[in-house]
């Protein structure tokens, strides 16, 4: 349902290109949806006494997909590249390159002062080699682009690189805003959050439907936790439940559930570097709006809930470059925001917060100035004779038996 771009690769900016670049580039570990980590470029690994310092090993035979072994040396120079780019990836890229140390071609180094280790598994840490005369890189992953398909305009055609038995695989742009019309075209994969076109495709015999993990949570931020939707959302009474279930059931056009007592960012006091002084909050002569992004269906669902609950407030949708200079003022009454549902590296995922909001950081803590309200999940809607797939920790399906994990 989104474009993919070369030019992102190989960190995601979308569903579509998370799902196109998990085929065709690794990290050094994977992790799989109970959090457990698990061999990827790396095939082993172990610990200093510290926990803050670990070796990796990469696999035996370990080649990008136009047949040059991978080194260390490698994987460095990719964490260089993504640093360049002045986005929380490239932040994250040069912290680790910044830390690394090559032992040999095959065994390297990683310092972790203040980064748990499974950041890792993070896209921005993804191994490719940009070449000269191509439009993407190389990577490492069990496909690569097939530069000679013959595709429709936007499509993409990944062939796999180590096994003939693994599916050639065709990555195509569905022509409208209705993901019911994928599967009238025929398609064997559709991810959507879209409970219509679930239910659509549960109605076709040849057709699955699988429930991902929970990726994303859906959270209130509050310059100030004085507003009356506060109130309702943090009284510690059935009411509040009550009212984030109601938010789960009717607010959203999605797979939701209301939203549980405790997430990542409640680890902001076991950082071991602090936003530093409490950042000045915003002037108490705010707007009555509750801002949310524009293009997010279920922020808007919310953000319109909320509302009707304090005649006072109104609900506003905002361009992503208005959402962005909104939420860093903090000038508005409340900000709708779309967070992931769980982190490799709470830590760094606090301080790319604290950066957004600075007015989060401020001494009283995140506790009562955001306030989780629901989570929510995609569905993949497979074709059940032709598809066989593994899914890792952020919801991405993987294909390419080289790759799968049980």
């Amino acid at each position: 349902m989104e474009p993919v771009d070369a030019a992102d690769a190989p960190v995601p900016a979308n569903a579509t290109e998370r799902f196109a670049f998990a085929q065709l580039y690794e990290t050094l570990i994977d992790v799989d949806c109970d959090g457990v980590p698990r061999p990827a470029l790396a095939a082993s690994w172990s610990f200093d006494a510290t926990r803050t310092r670990v070796t990796l090993v990469l696999r035996d035979g370990a080649r990008f997909s136009y047949g040059k072994p991978v080194t260390t040396a490698d994987v460095l120079h990719s964490w260089s590249g993504t640093g360049a780019r002045l986005t929380p990836a490239g932040r994250l890229a040069r912290q680790l390159a910044g830390g690394t140390t090559i032992v040999d071609e095959h065994t390297l180094i990683v310092s972790l002062p203040d980064t748990a280790w499974l950041v890792l598994a993070d896209p921005a840490l993804a191994v490719y080699e940009p070449r000269i005369g191509y439009e993407w890189p190389a990577g490492t992953g069990p496909y690569r682009i097939d530069e000679n398909a013959s595709a429709p305009t936007g499509s993409l055609g990944l062939t796999p690189t180590s096994s003939s038995a693994d599916p050639y695989l065709i990555v195509r742009p569905v022509p409208t805003n209705d993901p019911r019309d994928a599967i009238d075209a025929g398609a064997d994969v559709l991810v959507t959050g879209d409970q219509a076109a679930v239910s659509y495709g549960a109605a076709r015999a040849n057709l699955a439907s699988v429930a991902l993990p929970w990726t994303h949570t859906y959270a209130l931020a509050l310059p100030t936790p004085a507003p009356k939707i506060a109130q309702l959302l943090l009284a510690s009474d059935s009411q509040s439940v009550a009212l984030r279930a109601s938010l789960a059931r009717d607010a959203v056009r999605a797979e939701a559930r209301a939203a549980r007592s405790s997430y990542w960012w409640d680890a902001a006091a076991r950082c071991r570097s602090s936003p530093g002084s409490p950042a000045e909050l915003p002037s108490a002569q705010r707007s009555n709006r509750v801002v949310y992004h524009r293009d997010d269906a279920v922020a808007r669902g919310l953000a319109q809930r909320l509302v009707a609950l304090d005649a006072q407030t109104v609900a506003v949708p905002l361009s992503p470059n208005d959402f962005v200079r909104a939420l860093h003022d903090g000038g508005d009454l409340a900000y709708v925001l779309d967070l992931p549902y769980a982190s490799l590296s709470p830590c760094d995922e606090l301080r790319d917060l604290w950066s957004a909001a600075p007015w989060l950081a401020s001494a009283t803590g995140t506790d009562t100035r955001l306030i989780p309200l629901v989570d929510t999940r995609a569905t993949a809607i497979v074709n059940r004779q032709r598809v066989s797939a593994t899914v890792d920790g952020r919801g991405t399906l993987r294909f390419g038996r080289a790759r799968s994990q049980p």
